[in-house]
C-alpha cells in the first residue's frame, strides 16, 4: 500500500489538502468586524484620503464661489494653491476613525442580516439570530448595512467635514485672534464651538446623510457585485480543472489590480450620482462665504439652499438665452441647472475613483497579509489524515 501511494504523488497532495481542511474545521472564523478588520479598513481609508486630499480641496472650492457653475477663475488662483494642503491632518486622521466606525457597524449589521451560512467564511459558530430580524439576500443586506454603517460614522464624519471644508475654503481668513502659526484644525474647531456651539459641528448633518446613504448603497452594492462576478468566474475555472478534488476548500482571492479597478469604478459611479447633495452640503457648511451673495437665503437648510441654486440657474439661463427659440432655451435651461447642481462632479468622481481604488486594493492586500489576526483557534486538531 505504501509503495502504491509513492507511485501516485497526487495522492499525497490530496491528503495534505485534506489535512489542512481538517485543521480549518477546528478553527472558528472570527467576525468580519474583528479588531484586525477595523484596523485594516481604518488604515486603508486614512491612506486614501491623505493621498487624494488636494483634489478634494479643489472640488470643494469649485462648489462655493456663488452658484454660477464652474467658476474657473475663482478656483484656479494662488489662494487655491496655498490652501491645497489645508485640513490634511484633520481629514486623514478623521477618515481613519470614521472608517473604523463605519465598517464595524457595516459588517456587524450584515452578519445579522445574511443567512447563517453566509455570515462567516469558515467555522460553525455564527451569532444567534434575533427572531425579529429578517434574513435577506446579499444585495439588500449590503445596502441596509451600508446605510447603518454610514449613519453610525456620521458622529465623526460630519464634524471632520465641517472643520476640513472651512479650512479648505479659507472660511476664517481675516478673522480676529488668529494664532501666530496660522489657521489650523484646532483653531477652527474652537471657533466653531465658540460661535455656534456643539450644533455648529453638526451643521449639514442631514444633507451629509442624504448624500452618503445613497452613495454607500451604490458603492458597496456595485463593488460586492463585481466581487461576486469575479468569484463565480474563478470558482468555475477551479472546479473545471481535472485535478480538482471536490472535498477540498475553494478559496478565491481578489488580485490587487482587480480590486483597484472594481473599487475605482464603484467609487466613480457613486461619487458622480451623489454630486448634487454634495454641492448642497458644501454650501450649508460654508454658508458664511455665500452670505454676501445677492439674494442668498438666510435660513440654512437643504430646501432653501437647493431652491436658491435652482433660481440662480434659471436666471442665468434666461439671461444667456435671450430671444432664442424654444428649443435652444430649453437646452440652455437644462445645461444651467445641471451646471449648478453638478458643479465639481468630475473632480469629485475622479477623487472617489482614486480613493476607492486605493482603499479597496489596500484593504484586500492587508486582509490577505494579516488574515491570521482574524482567526481564533478554539480546539486543536486532535487528528490528521493517516499516512
Amino acid at each position: 500500500m505504501q509503495q502504491q501511494q509513492q507511485n501516485y504523488p497526487y495522492t499525497q497532495a490530496v491528503k495534505a489538502a485534506a489535512a489542512q481542511h481538517a485543521h480549518a474545521i477546528s478553527v472558528v472564523r472570527a467576525p468580519a468586524y474583528s479588531q484586525g478588520q477595523k484596523f485594516k479598513r481604518a488604515v486603508s481609508l486614512s491612506l486614501s484620503y491623505a493621498v487624494m486630499h488636494p483634489l478634494d480641496t479643489l472640488k470643494t472650492r469649485m462648489q462655493v464661489p456663488g452658484g454660477s457653475g464652474i467658476a474657473w477663475k475663482a478656483v484656479f488662483t494662488r489662494e487655491t494653491v496655498r490652501l491645497l494642503g489645508q485640513g490634511f491632518l484633520v481629514s486623514s486622521i478623521g477618515a481613519g476613525l470614521q472608517g473604523g466606525a463605519r465598517f464595524s457597524f457595516y459588517e456587524l449589521t450584515k452578519s445579522y442580516l445574511l443567512p447563517p451560512t453566509s455570515r462567516f467564511q469558515t467555522g460553525h459558530n455564527p451569532p444567534q439570530h434575533p427572531w425579529w430580524l429578517p434574513t435577506l439576500s446579499p444585495i439588500p443586506a449590503t445596502a441596509i448595512s451600508a446605510i447603518i454603517g454610514d449613519l453610525a460614522s456620521s458622529v465623526i464624519k460630519v464634524p471632520r467635514e465641517v472643520v476640513t471644508s472651512r479650512m479648505q475654503t479659507g472660511y476664517y481668513i481675516g478673522a480676529p485672534n488668529v494664532p501666530a502659526g496660522g489657521i489650523n484644525g484646532g483653531y477652527v474647531f474652537r471657533a466653531v464651538l465658540r460661535d455656534e456651539g456643539v450644533r455648529g459641528l453638526f451643521r449639514g448633518f442631514w444633507s451629509t446623510t442624504a448624500r452618503d446613504c445613497p452613495f454607500m448603497v451604490i458603492l458597496f452594492t456595485t463593488y460586492e457585485n463585481f466581487k461576486a462576478y469575479h468569484t463565480r468566474n474563478m470558482v468555475t475555472q477551479i472546479t473545471s480543472d481535472p485535478n480538482y478534488v471536490a472535498s477540498s476548500p475553494v478559496e478565491v482571492k481578489i488580485p490587487p489590480m482587480t480590486s483597484t479597478l472594481f473599487g475605482g469604478i464603484s467609487g466613480f459611479l457613486a461619487g458622480y450620482f451623489t454630486t448634487p447633495m454634495d454641492v448642497i452640503r458644501t454650501r450649508i457648511m460654508t454658508f458664511k462665504k455665500a452670505a454676501g451673495v445677492k439674494g442668498a437665503t438666510q435660513e440654512i437648510n437643504m430646501t432653501n439652499i437647493s431652491r436658491e441654486m435652482y433660481h440662480q440657474a434659471v436666471a442665468q439661463a434666461m439671461k444667456s438665452s435671450g430671444q432664442s427659440n424654444v428649443v435652444f432655451r430649453s437646452m440652455r435651461f437644462g445645461q444651467s441647472v445641471y451646471s449648478a447642481f453638478f458643479v465639481g462632479a468630475i473632480p469629485r468622481s475622479m477623487w472617489w475613483f482614486c480613493v476607492c481604488s486605493i482603499f479597496f486594493s489596500t484593504y484586500e492586500i492587508m486582509k490577505q497579509k494579516l488574515m491570521p489576526l482574524d482567526y481564533e483557534p478554539t480546539v486543536k486538531s486532535s487528528s490528521v489524515v493517516a499516512n
